[in-house]
């Protein structure tokens, strides 16, 4: 009998599968293409996006090996969001990333091609930017023997008042 609660068991699964490499690639590539489906007023490319962007994940399998650079990501992720999402350039770049999402949508809802264009490669830039920064995190708290179980601010992270000296 297991120990775990249901939404226990489902988080695993759903990281597990996420771990695809398949999962990464399809969510990175599918916002462009929502972002074009909103621009461009195409409301089934609009579903299809919307709708591999929430099953991929499900429906993907876990990988028999996770060595590609999207697994790691998905493990930095899991990592930081388990151990409360330390670090200062970690929590800015991902704050940042939302308006500048937004904006993309905003200006393809708008029919303002140009700007779409600009905010849709910004976001994903601040993405790309985000879970480098998460990964060297990951592995600078996870490195021989760290303690995995607490991590401090980022390394990356500039130190503010409240991090000491």
């Amino acid at each position: 009998m297991s120990t775990t609660v249901p939404s226990e068991r489902l988080a695993e699964f759903l990281w597990e599968r996420h771990a695809n490499p398949w999962s990464g690639w399809t969510r990175v590539f599918a916002f462009p293409v929502l972002v074009y489906a909103v621009l461009t007023r195409r409301k089934r490319l609009l579903v299809a996006a919307v709708a591999a962007i929430a099953v991929n994940p499900v429906v993907l399998p876990q990988p028999d090996d996770a060595q590609a650079w999207t697994s790691d990501v998905i493990q930095a992720e899991r990592y930081w969001v388990d151990h409360g999402n330390q670090g200062t350039l970690l929590r800015s770049l991902d704050a940042a990333t939302l308006p500048v999402t937004v904006g993309a949508l905003y200006a393809a809802y708008r029919r303002k091609p140009r700007s779409a264009a600009v905010l849709t490669a910004l976001s994903m830039a601040l993405k790309f930017a985000f879970v480098n920064a998460l990964v060297r995190h990951y592995e600078a708290a996870t490195d021989d023997g760290a303690d995995t179980t607490q991590v401090g601010p980022s390394a990356d992270a500039a130190p503010t008042d409240d991090d000491g000296p």
